[in-house]
């Protein structure tokens, strides 16, 4: 598999926690130290343990070349590498094929006014009708309880003429361990179902390698401070910075446009994220822009 130098930058918002006294809308700064490429890389590209198990397995199939496909409304996304075994890739996907199915709303009542007219039992109902209940019956303890339908889901029959809950006319009820719930199956619009497949390119063959580029990339040396910024930054360094309300202070303005006039790893208009290296050590840097007035 080509390897290639990683150079995108995804454009995504930074989100950072809010604390203090400050105005959530004043601005924030936060500085943690990185100490070598290796951990460059694994701030940037995040944890895999929490991606599903048919997440990973597309990955893994991907990586090894088997062009793995997957059917759904979205694809999965990820717009930074991920970590196979050591290397790091970027997965793609494109669109193979399309089709249009219809989706339909499955409402049901536990405990309606009135028996319903049309009923039949649940161990009756075709497989295509019990998969489109799921887990609505037989209902679970907490179940809700509303006026008129109490719960509902959605549900794409991949052939609706299997169901007979979907069907005109159809059962308006359905029997179980000796209740009865009232339900409705409407049409809910089409939808494009579309066949992604799925391919890898190697972006870096170890940690140390996609950091070592990033920092080639993004890292540049904060310096020639005021003593006012430094107290700023010193403050980001050891949490993370808030003006305290009122008038933002000019230094954390000026700081800003530091970070501003340099490329981040990912940045909106709102701020973003930058590998700035101060008195010597290498900091991963969050930046929230302040206002450029103060706030009333």
């Amino acid at each position: 598999m080509r390897r290639r130098t990683f150079l995108a930058t995804a454009a995504t918002a930074v989100a950072l926690p809010l604390a203090g006294c400050g105005h959530p809308y004043d601005g924030s700064l936060s500085m943690s130290e990185l100490t070598s490429d290796s951990a460059i890389a694994e701030r940037y590209a995040g944890e895999t343990e929490n991606l599903s198990s048919d997440h990973l397995a597309l990955v893994d199939a991907a990586v090894a070349g088997d062009a793995p496909t997957r059917e759904g409304r979205y694809p999965y996304e990820r717009d930074r590498p991920i970590e196979h075994e050591g290397a790091y890739y970027r997965i793609t996907h494109e669109v193979v094929d399309s089709r249009t199915e219809t989706r339909y709303t499955i409402d049901v009542d536990y405990d309606p006014e009135t028996t319903p007219s049309s009923v039949i039992a649940y161990e009756d109902l075709p497989e295509a009708d019990k998969r489109a209940l799921g887990e609505l019956i037989p209902p679970e303890a907490d179940h809700p309880d509303n006026d008129g339908f109490d719960i509902g889901r959605s549900h794409r029959y991949e052939d609706v003429s299997e169901s007979v809950l979907a069907s005109d006319p159809a059962y308006e009820g359905i029997s179980h361990e000796g209740s009865t719930y009232r339900v409705r199956v409407a049409d809910g619009g089409e939808v494009t179902i579309e066949t992604y497949e799925y391919s890898a390119e190697q972006v870096a063959e170890s940690a140390a390698d996609l950091g070592a580029q990033l920092r080639e990339q993004y890292l540049f040396s904060l310096s020639g401070l005021s003593e006012a910024e430094r107290e700023i930054v010193a403050e980001a360094i050891d949490g993370s910075y808030f003006p305290d309300g009122g008038e933002v202070p000019d230094a954390f303005r000026s700081l800003a446009d530091r970070f501003r006039d340099r490329a981040g790893i990912d940045t909106t208009e709102h701020g973003g994220t930058w590998l700035a290296r101060y008195e010597g050590t290498i900091y991963w840097t969050d930046l929230q822009y302040p206002p450029e007035t103060d706030s009333e």
